[in-house]
């Protein structure tokens, strides 16, 4: 990440026209570029060029009054692989809010506090393995307002509430609720547990609770997620579990992930992957996972990439 100070003189010039953001204000700006060359094999073999939610964005803070801190971020999904047309550029995080000794509110477009509890145990995030591409629950949500609260004895909570939108007749009962109360360090950086207990309340039509802990392990860490999701109309179910590990020698890190969901179609993901770090800010990558669709009339999938990411 690049930090930017803005002087006020700075700001006066590119912004005489407001005179109010004519202060010292910190501005970061931030991305990631990842891209791999992928192969899949099923009922016919492919190869595809993926952009795997690269994205760039930019967040600040300014100090205010009485202890108060405006907060703001503008993040967007770019496809480094596509074409360019409208679709290249798409909305993630975008928000503004407050924060304080209380803790934190953040008004606009997020994660819920149901997404934000699965931390970083996910060791395959944005690739075909994610999590999301078996259980729901992985939701950034439009016209929400979100409270973070400060941590107490290394727990802290949050609840997102998703407003409807009265002008739109498909959003018409749709107000939803997350909560999640959390444990430790995510990036478990300051505490070698992670841990966190998630539910929804009627979100996107269904209710969800998860559970999700991940440990470190000298240099190996060992995460899970156990998951049940229920329609609010058809009051159908569906159970997952993931299980994972890590080992991290040198530069290299080895991993390995499985995951399953109970459902009608019994569906599973199994993952082995490794990185090397070519630098503080830059890893080459390389990942085979086995799409088993069970029950699913489509075929299985095996998919082996190969690929680049670059964080700035």
């Amino acid at each position: 990440m690049n930090k930017f100070k803005y002087t006020s003189l700075a700001l006066s010039v590119a912004l005489t026209s407001s005179p109010v953001l004519a202060q010292s204000e910190l501005l970061t700006l931030y991305g990631k570029a990842n891209v791999s060359f992928q192969l899949s094999d099923s009922d016919e073999s492919a190869t595809d060029l993926k952009s795997n939610n690269s994205r760039f964005g930019v967040k600040g803070e300014v100090e205010l009054e009485n202890g108060l801190v405006a907060i703001y971020q503008a993040e967007f999904g770019v496809d480094f692989s596509d074409e360019s047309k409208a679709e290249n550029i798409t909305g993630r995080n975008q928000f503004v809010g407050l924060k304080g000794d209380f803790g934190q509110i953040r008004l606009g477009r997020m994660d819920t506090a149901f997404k934000m509890a699965q931390g970083k145990v996910d060791l395959f995030n944005d690739y075909i393995a994610d999590i999301k591409n078996l259980y729901s629950g992985e939701i950034r949500a439009n016209d929400t307002v979100t409270y973070i609260s400060p941590k107490f004895s290394d727990f802290s909570f949050g609840v997102t509430y998703i407003s409807q939108e009265e002008n739109d007749p498909a959003e018409l009962d749709s107000a939803g609720a997350s909560f999640a109360v959390m444990y430790g360090d995510s990036g478990l950086k300051s505490n070698s547990l992670y841990g966190a207990l998630a539910y929804d309340s009627d979100v996107k039509g269904e209710d969800r609770i998860r559970l999700v802990l991940n440990k470190r392990l000298g240099q190996f860490t060992v995460g899970t997620i156990i998951q049940r999701q229920e329609n609010t109309d058809t009051d159908i179910s569906a159970n997952g579990a993931l299980f994972n590990a890590a080992y991290k020698q040198g530069e290299f890190t080895y991993k390995v992930q499985h995951q399953i969901i109970n459902d009608d179609s019994d569906r599973a993901t199994t993952s082995i992957g490794i990185d090397y770090k070519l630098g503080g800010a830059t890893k080459a990558f390389a990942w085979l996972t086995r799409q088993d669709q069970g029950n699913l009339p489509t075929e299985d999938t095996n998919t082996l990439a190969i690929g680049l990411e670059h964080k700035f």
